[in-house]
């Protein structure tokens, strides 16, 4: 098969990796790889793994670019004999979808998220087919923009337990640690994503400070960058100075090395204020054998298995997450065994190759073989 991929742009992101994730797993399995953006810090590195890059400004939300880029596309389409296009994002998804009309090319999208429930939206349930990378995003498509069930399919996100799997020995994760200024002997949990309001870091603070009583060695891991501007960021640590937290918060700004991070810590926050799509970092806690609490909403019901792989709490409520925290890091084994049953809970459903073999079954639903 020719497979083309439409979304904005090729930067950090949990779309733009399932971009790349999927692009590569479709390469290995010897299908043609198309991908169309207006480009990005991952293009070179697409292009690396086998897959053709097309450069054009499907991330502006302009209906005269939009109407002009449509032949364009379709002259794409054509050219390659594309036998399916998938769009990930809304402007993409109104290009693709009438330049998928025009080539004859039948056409799939992705609902990465809760989107408002207006018309802009709705074009990412016209697809013949509609892939929803939850199922409370699949719930959700079809309460709020109307998604037909008929077309619509659930294909959760997946991730590489390998890529995971480092298994530092103690002396290595201290020095690690040091790096990161983590103090010696502390107990670290880590809040790792975009430094938004959305993912809730203020209670993940205020749980830091309500557990530090009972876990005097604690110390909360901040991972990632403001994407604008660093007012929430500032917000955060004088948050974290009147708590009298702040020789206990790290912040690491934004970070390349995730995997490595993750060696450093002991649990995985993810306390989102209102409910994610998906939640990738909980996967990759898992594949690194870290337990998880998360909030109980969204695609983390679909991830965390509570009190087998990590622990679920109410959304807002920083004094059960204090004491899920204290469950977690002050059981005998640390929560060694919750992250042993989450990494197997990653290998058995939420890994890459799954990921992809699931995306190919759904393009020969409207392939013919």
């Amino acid at each position: 098969m020719t497979i083309v991929q439409l979304l904005p742009e090729l930067n950090v992101g949990g779309v733009e990796q399932g971009v790349m994730d999927s692009a590569r797993g479709y390469v290995a399995r010897g299908h043609t790889s198309i991908v169309i953006s207006n480009g990005g810090r991952l293009v070179e590195r697409l292009v690396r793994e086998g897959t053709v890059h097309h450069a054009l400004p499907v991330h502006r939300k302009n209906l005269g670019t939009a109407l002009a880029l449509i032949p364009k596309v379709a002259r794409i389409l054509r050219a390659a004999h594309a036998d399916v296009v998938h769009a990930r994002s809304r402007v993409p998804a109104w290009i693709g979808h009438y330049a998928a009309r025009r080539a004859g090319v039948p056409f799939v999208t992705t609902v990465h998220g809760f989107y408002s429930p207006h018309f802009f939206s709705r074009i990412m349930v016209r697809g013949e087919r509609v892939i929803a990378v939850s199922r409370a995003v699949a719930e959700y498509a079809k309460a709020s923009l109307n998604a037909d069930p008929e077309r619509l399919r659930v294909v959760q996100r997946g991730t590489d337990p390998d890529r995971y799997t480092l298994d530092w020995p103690p002396e290595r994760v201290s020095e690690y640690r040091k790096s990161l200024g983590i103090p010696p002997g502390a107990a670290v949990a880590a809040i790792i994503g975009r430094i938004t309001r959305l993912k809730g870091h203020p209670v993940f603070l205020d749980a830091v400070a309500a557990v530090r009583e009972r876990l005097p060695g604690i110390v909360g891991l901040v991972v990632g960058a403001p994407p604008e501007g660093k007012l929430y960021l500032d917000e955060l640590r004088a948050q974290a100075e009147r708590l009298g937290i702040a020789d206990r918060i790290v912040f690491t700004g934004s970070r390349g090395d995730v995997p490595e991070v993750l060696q450093a810590c002991d649990a995985v926050v993810s306390c989102s204020t209102q409910p994610e799509s998906f939640g990738r970092t909980l996967i990759e806690a898992g594949a690194s054998a870290r337990p998880v609490i998360a909030t109980a909403h969204g695609g983390a019901l679909d991830v965390v298995e509570d009190g087998v792989t990590g622990l679920l709490v109410p959304p807002e409520r920083p004094d059960l997450l204090a004491d899920a925290l204290h469950r977690v890091l002050s059981a005998p084994d640390g929560g060694r065994a919750m992250g042993i049953a989450g990494r197997e809970r990653v290998k058995a459903h939420f890994t890459v190759d799954r990921m992809v073999d699931e995306e190919l079954a759904v393009y020969r639903e409207l392939v013919p073989a």
